[in-house]
């Protein structure tokens, strides 16, 4: 009768014992599953931007915001530039890797160099200038860290680091911009024929 008893609380506590087992080894998976943060989630994570900073006008925000809207246009036009004379020397087949990883390099100083040649007078300008800054020190830093050209052709990672705080300054910008829609106004005025 003993024996009969055993196998009865033997049979409920083996499939418990077995539930709870896979039960935990299930939650250490899924642990793990959700340590590992895919790579898309790694660039949304970059992509999210602070709120736009409230700075006090001064008499100097057009100028700083002039100088910044024509950097922007000029980097663009540059980038744009460059991004067809590779695509055409990739069309006729004389583009090398390390000729297309030295443009990149160069553009990438470029942005630098104009930044650095800003002449801002307002703390908000300076706020946006940093913030491009940085982004571009660190694609700077990244193209001298990977001075083999076929090793950006793997996108990495790390080519999504600062893009938040660049978006931010676009946003912060347009945000200063959107406060003296007069500068919007004449700009039209002088790109009008």
């Amino acid at each position: 009768m003993k024996k009969l008893q055993m196998k009865q609380l033997g049979f409920p506590f083996l499939l418990c014992s077995s539930l709870l087992i896979s039960a935990c080894d299930n939650s250490k998976n899924s642990m793990a599953e959700n340590d590992k943060i895919q790579p898309e989630d790694k660039v949304m994570q970059e992509l999210i931007t602070e709120p736009v900073k409230a700075f006090e006008k001064t008499p100097n925000d057009q100028h700083d915001i002039a100088l910044l809207t024509d950097f922007d246009q000029r980097f663009t036009q540059m980038s744009d530039d460059m991004e067809d004379e590779l695509s055409k020397m990739r069309e006729a087949g004389s583009l090398t890797n390390e000729f297309a990883h030295q443009r990149k390099r160069d553009n990438i100083q470029s942005a630098l160099n104009m930044l650095k040649e800003l002449d801002l007078k307002t703390a908000q300008g300076r706020y946006i200038q940093g913030l491009i800054a940085e982004y571009w020190q660190i694609q700077a830093k990244l193209y001298h860290e990977n001075k083999e050209p076929k090793a950006e052709t793997k996108k990495s990672e790390d080519q999504d680091k600062g893009l938040g705080e660049f978006l931010h300054a676009q946003e912060q910008l347009e945000h200063w911009q959107s406060q003296y829609p007069e500068m919007t106004q004449s700009e039209s005025t002088k790109s009008a024929p």
